[in-house]
């Protein structure tokens, strides 16, 4: 009011009466400006009182913790994602080749020394684990033991040391990728592979270069006094110092080592990519989630309060939540097998999986929503926004942090692994995470129903807290 005040008077000295002029008008009326003013400190006041509503900075501090909590889930485990430790197995069974110094050379020998060294550094991006028999290797890939395999024959060396013969054949090493595993290891696998062939070839060229240098040292120079040397011995010397050459050149331009490349469970076409068994997990979870919200609201509406009417209700959920995550697997299986096209194994067994998984993600979920309501929903949605990322990369690029405090006990991860095992493996190895995933589906079933003994509290309302 006293700004208004001051305000006028301001108003009244500088649009008064002009009696200098001699015209004696008053050029601006005093009710013009003032309501003019009147509507600016009305909207000035509608202003101030919005943002004298609390809840506005409220909201303000939810998006605030809600935006940092969502970049420290989504990004967290995966803003510097690197591979390390990642389990390889190489086998080795190369015999060597003896020359005709006498020295005994294994280069096969020498590439596992070779990778030793290379294991044995920080931040190695491989594991490897030294074996003898082949089908040892291809058992522990197809139980998901190793990424992938390189094999050293048994002739390696002899072929290696072709390169001294009119007859070269480049050493050849296997190299089987578990493609099944992940088609991220895969990938860093092959660009790997292809630098380690164009290494050992480096290094074994240098290494038999030396040996051939140093046999040749052994046999008498050209140039020696004639009496220790005839005319046939230095004809002999040019010619083997011309095959020494000859050898030498052949060492330069021919490939001692060829990798070849094969993969094993192979990711089919139509499979997202390899993406298929995280896809359908988070399906799965969708599942579960929306099956325990809608269920909560139905047993909300009825209020029970005898033991026995929610005793029954969780009986009913339980039974609504086989038959519901039954037929969204019917529903996924027309929808991405007929529609899309994406290629599933067996459909009854794809059904029988995705129930199991569903369900038990449902028995979780609907505990924490039936017993803490918005606030359990709250809880698995973070649960998701922090698993998903985790579950879409292999276990090796993931922070020290998030194995041993998310990883360790997420139920995402479970459902990945059975359903990973179901698309790529032929189903040999999902007991373990499909029997973890059922017991805590049985705990949390358990203690659903002895929340049966709590009491019940009386609320307004029937939502979920909002």
């Amino acid at each position: 009011m006293i700004t208004l005040i001051f305000y006028d008077i301001f108003i009244i000295n500088q649009h008064c009466v002009d009696f200098n002029s001699g015209v004696g008008e008053l050029h601006s009326p005093r009710l013009q400006p003032k309501k003019e003013i009147m509507e600016r400190v009305e909207m000035m006041e509608f202003i101030v009182g919005i943002l004298k509503q609390k809840i506005l900075w409220i909201g303000l501090a939810v998006v605030i913790v809600f935006a940092s909590v969502l970049t420290i889930a989504l990004l967290g485990s995966t803003i510097n994602a690197e591979l390390k430790g990642a389990p390889m197995a190489l086998v080795l069974q190369d015999e060597g080749v003896a020359l005709q110094s006498g020295v005994n050379l294994n280069f096969g020998q020498k590439i596992v020394d070779s990778v030793i060294t290379l294991d044995s550094q920080d931040n190695s991006a491989f594991k490897w684990t030294i074996l003898t028999d082949e089908n040892q290797a291809m058992d522990a890939m197809n139980n998901q033991k190793y990424y992938g395999a390189l094999i050293i024959p048994k002739d390696f060396s002899k072929k290696v040391m072709s390169v001294i013969s009119a007859n070269q054949t480049p050493g050849e090493v296997e190299v089987y990728i578990n493609n099944g595993m992940s088609q991220t290891v895969a990938n860093i696998l092959t660009q790997v592979m292809e630098k380690m062939e164009t290494g050992i070839n480096d290094k074994l060229r240098t290494q038999l270069a030396a040996q051939l240098a140093s046999a040749t040292k052994q046999t008498p120079e050209i140039g020696q006094s004639p009496s220790k040397q005839t005319s046939q011995t230095a004809s002999a010397q040019a010619a083997a110092m011309q095959a020494q050459r000859q050898i030498m050149q052949n060492l330069q331009q021919n490939t001692l080592v060829s990798f070849t490349i094969d993969k094993v469970n192979v990711i089919p076409d139509h499979s997202a990519n390899g993406n298929a068994p995280v896809s359908v997990t988070m399906l799965a979870w969708m599942t579960g989630l929306i099956l325990s919200i809608l269920l909560f609201f139905v047993i909300k509406k009825v209020e029970p309060t005898k033991k026995t009417e929610k005793a029954l209700t969780i009986g009913i959920q339980i039974v609504c939540a086989i038959a519901f995550c039954f037929i969204a697997s019917l529903v996924i299986l027309i929808v991405g097998n007929g529609l899309l096209k994406m290629t599933i194994p067996n459909s009854f067994e794809f059904c029988l999986y995705f129930t199991l998984i569903s369900f038990s993600f449902f028995l979780m979920q609907s505990m924490l929503v039936n017993g803490l309501g918005a606030q359990g929903i709250v809880l698995v949605m973070l649960v998701f926004f922090f698993g998903l990322p985790m579950i879409s990369l292999p276990y090796e690029m993931l922070s020290s942090a998030s194995k041993f405090w998310l990883y360790s006990w997420m139920p995402l991860r479970f459902g990945v692994e059975v359903m990973r095992d179901f698309f790529y493996f032929a189903g040999t190895n999902m007991i373990k995470p499909m029997t973890s995933l059922l017991s805590a589906g049985a705990i949390c079933l358990v203690l659903s129903f002895l929340s049966v003994f709590m009491p019940v509290k009386k609320s307004k309302t029937s939502s979920l807290g909002f």
